[in-house]
């Protein structure tokens, strides 16, 4: 029996621009739906995606129909989106009636649901499926929540910001799988689940797409490193430790056997030869990121040395003009001080003026004073000797009166 992924014809296209988890999730889904559609003999299914917006670079997108053409593809999600066959909607209260699609499937949705919503996340699927449900999502357990914690902590680290889809599997804690395979068997719905993303190949791939965002900035890299991982590894990514797991709950008896024998022989044991393995490929690539990283630094480190060297240039330039102000200040300081030494001698000089003015006309109004004593005394003299005895008789003897 031959163990791996076939890669689905026409999916050429899909493999050099998706995401490398992206890609893996989506192919896996649709293997599953078409084992749907063989076991139920119906050639054009009705599909009801729950949580499947997605914006590439800023262009929105609904990536189930990339691998569904044929079918009949609802997307429902919580943002804003006018492309065709979309409706906005919330995945825990669909406005559908019981049964009104095929098949309802969801992708990396349940895990950004808060923990008490994600029961009604579930029996809504159920409800408004005919045959069955099919889900991927992370579950969490040691090692997931340790790849994810080292990943937040190196973009955190590296591109000084937080990344928002762990930092909500963190604050509503990842599903675990053995809970909700029992709270399906508990409601007497037949699941089954498989592995996908393998978690070291996934962790590996993450840090080494996000050290590129800090190195190139640009989409052609990422796209790049995502194509060769779909070229090379994606058939061997279905083996534990997984990232995610697909569950497959049927409705319709048949369905979770028609999909497990599409799906099992996919899946690679745990102990598969170190051949498979995809890290000793992908060394080259490594390595080859790390010498470019290396190289931008060293382009860094070259533009930073002639920076310091201009910043030395006007350095020195500003300290020739500072010693040109300083000896310009020193004579300006020498002609003040001379003037104010002017403006002393002046004042001094005024002051021994104003002074001997002061004394003259002192002198002055002493010697006016004396006059004016001195009229006065005439005055009262002649006034006397106008109204005496002698002026009497002398204006007696002339006739005058």
């Amino acid at each position: 029996m031959t163990i791996g992924v076939t890669r689905l014809p026409g999916l050429e296209q899909a493999a050099q621009t998706m995401p490398f988890d992206q890609f893996g999730r989506y192919h896996m889904l649709r293997e599953a739906v078409d084992a749907c559609r063989a076991q139920l003999g119906v050639e054009q299914l009705s599909i009801l995606d729950v949580g499947g917006f997605y914006e590439d670079n800023g262009t929105p997108t609904l990536p189930l129909t990339r691998f569904l053409p044929d079918d009949k593809v609802t997307v429902v999600d919580v943002v804003d989106c006018d492309l065709p066959g979309y409706i906005k909607g919330d995945g825990t209260r669909l406005h559908f009636d019981a049964s009104s699609f095929d098949l309802v499937v969801s992708a990396d949705t349940l895990e950004h649901i808060p923990q008490s919503g994600r029961p009604a996340f579930w029996r809504e699927l159920l409800r408004v499926a005919r045959h069955g449900v099919i889900l991927l999502a992370p579950f969490g357990n040691t090692e997931v929540e340790a790849a994810e914690a080292l990943l937040f902590e190196y973009i955190k680290a590296e591109l000084h910001a937080e990344h928002q889809q762990l930092k909500e599997h963190r604050d509503y804690v990842l599903p675990r799988l053995d809970e909700w395979l029992g709270l399906l068997e508990s409601e007497g719905v037949t699941a089954q689940a498989y592995p996908t993303g393998y978690l070291h190949a996934w962790l590996g791939m993450m840090l080494i797409k996000h050290m590129l965002m800090r190195v190139d900035p640009g989409v052609t890299a990422q796209r790049l490193v995502d194509t060769y991982y779909n070229a090379a590894f994606f058939a061997t990514e279905r083996r534990e430790p997984a990232y995610r797991q697909l569950i497959i709950a049927e409705k319709t008896p048949g369905l979770v056997a028609a999909v497990d024998a599409v799906l099992a022989p996919t899946i690679m044991p745990a102990n598969a030869e170190a051949s498979a393995d995809w890290g000793s490929a992908l060394s080259p690539v490594l390595l080859t990121i790390v010498q470019r990283q290396l190289a931008g630094v060293q382009e860094q480190n070259n533009a930073h040395t002639q920076q310091v060297a201009h910043y030395q240039q006007q350095i020195e330039h500003y300290q020739q003009q500072i010693s040109s102000l300083e000896r310009l200040l020193a004579d300006q300081q020498i002609v003040i001080n001379a003037m104010h030494a002017q403006v002393g001698a002046v004042h001094e000089h005024s002051l021994r003026q104003t002074a001997h003015s002061e004394a003259a006309v002192r002198d002055l109004m002493e010697r006016a004073h004396w006059l004016e004593t001195q009229t006065t005394t005439l005055r009262q003299q002649l006034a006397a000797v106008q109204h005496g005895r002698v002026m009497r008789i002398l204006n007696t003897l002339t006739g005058r009166k």
